[in-house]
């Protein structure tokens, strides 16, 4: 559908427009040490250029030619991470920062409303502002949070000294004992970024976002009725339906915990 598609200035010019939106002042309540999503790139696509800009300060750093066939897919939503291996070959060498990657407005906004979801929120260019700043909230958590036991010299090094404990050998290293982060906890922040923004900026996308909420809630509380939860899991299980999770946990999170959710999820 979008596979020709070449970005309009309007296209270029609103996704500068987010990411205004995240460098805002009011946005410091809960980018509160923003050094954390500073060094994002942002990347976006046509079928002929691949677009990259830089957070701090705001510019578009490079327009990069290329051969690819972006599937309407990419163009569809947003991600915290970069969608392709076949994208990333084109980025920076050097680049050691975290990235956000999507589609550009016009295509998003005529994807989105192809999606068979009840009450879609995410078909105006509101939306198309929220969403970026969704994906921010997942940088700035997973910049505290993300944590997993991947570099094997560090895990051999851990198994080693418990092992020698066991043994009953002296042992008075201090072990910087970490505890992996549930990844629901990230889609639970970057719901509440949105949210907390939506509020502060878009109107309109936070009364389509509530309508939405609510009747996705209604469909969830119908279906909880009818399980079993001795043997199923609940419709917001949140390792297996992280979104449910977030839809309703995070409203009650921000409202018991108006004035320091953002710390209370990060820790910090």
């Amino acid at each position: 559908m979008f596979e020709d598609y070449h970005a309009s200035k309007d296209d270029l010019r609103v996704l500068e427009q987010a990411l205004n939106s995240a460098t805002h002042p009011k946005m410091g309540f809960v980018f509160s040490n923003f050094s954390r999503i500073a060094g994002t790139l942002i990347i976006s696509y046509d079928s002929k250029y691949i677009y990259i800009w830089q957070l701090n300060p705001i510019r578009l750093a490079s327009k990069i030619l290329h051969n690819l066939t972006i599937p309407d897919e990419w163009q569809r939503g947003w991600w915290a991470s970069i969608i392709s291996k076949n994208i990333e070959k084109y980025l920076p060498k050097n680049n050691q920062g975290p990235v956000i990657n999507g589609g550009l407005l016009t295509p998003f906004v005529s994807l989105q409303k192809t999606k068979n979801v009840l009450l879609n929120p995410y078909t105006t260019k509101e939306s198309y502002f929220a969403t970026i700043i969704h994906e921010f909230g997942h940088i700035y958590w997973n910049s505290y949070k993300l944590w997993w036991p991947s570099n094997k010299e560090k895990n051999i090094n851990l198994m080693k000294d418990a092992k020698s404990l066991y043994l009953s050998k002296a042992n008075d290293k201090k072990f910087n004992i970490r505890f992996p982060s549930p990844i629901y906890a990230s889609e639970v922040f970057a719901h509440c970024t949105e949210y907390y923004a939506s509020e502060l900026f878009w109107p309109k996308h936070k009364k389509n976002f509530d309508k939405f909420a609510v009747s996705q809630i209604n469909i969830m509380i119908a279906t909880e009725k009818n399980k079993n939860l001795d043997i199923e899991d609940s419709v917001f299980e949140p390792t297996k339906n992280q979104h449910n999770y977030s839809l309703v946990v995070g409203k009650l999170l921000t409202n018991t915990h108006s004035k320091d959710w953002p710390k209370l999820l990060t820790n910090s």
